[in-house]
């Protein structure tokens, strides 16, 4: 089963990275001149992936959005990594609760940026690597193992029984990024978890390290793709 990838980055980068079968590209006339246009197009035909040049209109009903800057491909769905394949990596992190796809993608973009190659996504409660994701991701996903089969809970249980220090990011922890930082853990596993229910009971319990990223300002929150990036470079 295909799906419709769309974004000049995402389809540019799923072409580059060679990971997932691209079926055919499509590409709206009149988006000749642009300059990333023709690389993507030139990659795509030096790879030998059909490109067709096709009505704007129709670009969009393929994808069913027009956040699609003229280009769509199909091709067959994200291929994800058996957590067994991930763990021994010096650095996980979870996502815990994030429902909303826009902060799934940013936070995968800011991971491949600072080197977390690793992500584990939980089987239920967190959007997936869908085409909306890999357009906010700016096409990041292609270069990241992804992994979605066990739960929140699972995914710490097995890491801590395999030696990792797992660092739960809450308002009220008392630990900080800087402190973990310091202790120089040859194998961290980050958890994040979302704007409104947060990391779960159990992870907060299990966790070696609480951490709270310390505020001075009036706003009591972060959103929690940012929260991420502060955490991912504090303890990259």
């Amino acid at each position: 089963m295909s799906e419709y990838l769309y974004g000049i980055n995402p389809v540019g980068e799923a072409i580059l990275a060679g990971r997932r079968t691209i079926h055919g590209i499509y590409v709206a006339q009149g988006t000749e001149d642009n300059p990333r246009m023709r690389k993507l197009v030139s990659d795509a035909k030096y790879r030998g992936i059909r490109v067709s040049w096709r009505q704007r209109a129709e670009i969009g009903e393929a994808c069913g959005t027009r956040e699609n800057q003229g280009v769509v491909a199909d091709c067959e769905p994200f291929p994800y990594t058996p957590y067994a394949e991930i763990l021994g990596a010096p650095r996980m992190i979870l996502l815990d609760n994030i429902e909303d796809p826009r902060n799934i993608g940013a936070i995968m973009r800011t991971s491949e940026v600072l080197g977390w190659k690793n992500i584990l996504l939980p089987r239920r409660g967190t959007a997936l690597v869908m085409p909306s994701v890999a357009k906010t991701a700016a096409g990041a996903c292609e270069y990241l193992n992804v992994a979605v089969n066990c739960s929140s809970n699972q995914y710490v249980k097995i890491a801590l029984e395999e030696g990792y220090t797992v660092v739960a990011l809450d308002g009220a922890g008392k630990s900080t990024l800087e402190e973990v930082a310091a202790s120089r853990p040859e194998k961290l596993l980050l958890v994040v978890g979302g704007e409104d229910s947060g990391v779960g009971q159990f992870i907060k319990m299990s966790a070696t390290h609480v951490c709270a990223i310390a505020q001075t300002g009036h706003v009591n929150s972060l959103n929690a793709s940012v929260a991420a990036a502060l955490a991912l470079y504090a303890l990259r």
